[in-house]
């Protein structure tokens, strides 16, 4: 059986319809977890750290990254090629 562009649309579309419909399946809060309905209290030191100080860190940690260990590595390939 042979696929047509148009099928694998179809199928696409099927599957995300059957995605996006079922989502508040998935978005349920089990039983028995603690749930708050109120806003991040930025006067709790565990929020700030939480909801503040974590992501800012992965975000500086992965500049750091990219530009420290990713980028000379491209450097030095170029510089072998010129050699």
């Amino acid at each position: 059986m042979k696929y047509t562009d148009k099928t694998a649309r179809t199928f696409s579309a099927l599957i995300g319809l059957t995605l996006v419909l079922s989502q508040p399946l998935f978005a349920q809060i089990p039983t028995g977890t603690p749930r708050s309905d109120e806003p991040i209290n930025l006067n709790s030191t565990a929020d700030i750290i939480i909801y503040v100080v974590l992501p800012l860190a992965i975000i500086v940690l992965g500049i750091f990254w990219w530009f420290f260990y990713k980028k000379p590595k491209n450097k030095k390939d170029k510089n072998k090629g010129m050699d």
